[in-house]
């Protein structure tokens, strides 16, 4: 007699909370990412007004010493890179607001993956079915189904797994 109620209840019982671990981490790894790079980021802020304060020291000592003609050029210079020096603190500032964005919105397990339909004498798998209830559907005995796909262990079937019914 056949068994068609093979069944992969153990696995797939446990699949959901799988799935749900692992959005959660990796959910988790993201916002920590982006929590150290906000730090890197405030870091580099407290750099770059180090460095705009050393520049202002330097400016002061050079104007005491040079003539009109080369402070107003360093005063050009320093004025461009200051602008620079702005400019990239926006960049990064925006980019790492992005990434907690990105890191902090909720993500649907499988999400961004649109499962293609099945093609003449395929069966993609849905959530919850069996070797033996996707045979049973598709009218072929389990040995048949098993005979059609010899790589497939009835025990872990995948959600989107393209299986042959013909």
């Amino acid at each position: 007699m056949e068994n068609d109620s093979i069944s992969s209840s153990s696995s797939e019982s446990k699949l959901p909370l799988i799935v749900g671990i692992l959005g959660f981490a990796l959910g988790a790894a993201g916002l920590v990412l982006g929590i150290k790079a906000k730090g890197a980021a405030q870091l580099a802020g407290e750099d770059a007004a180090l460095a705009k304060s050393q520049v202002a020291e330097l400016g002061a000592t050079i104007s005491a010493k040079a003539n009109a003609a080369d402070v107003q050029a360093l005063a050009t210079d320093l004025a461009s890179t200051k602008q620079q020096i702005e400019f990239n603190e926006k960049t990064l500032a925006d980019r790492i607001d992005e990434l907690q964005k990105v890191a902090a919105a909720p993500k649907a397990p499988g999400s961004g993956k649109v499962p293609t339909p099945a093609g003449p004498g395929e069966h993609v798998v849905a959530k919850g079915e069996t070797l033996g209830g996707i045979a049973k559907k598709n009218g072929i005995s389990l040995k048949a189904i098993q005979d059609l796909n010899p790589g497939v262990n009835p025990n872990r079937l995948q959600i989107g797994q393209r299986l042959k019914v013909k």
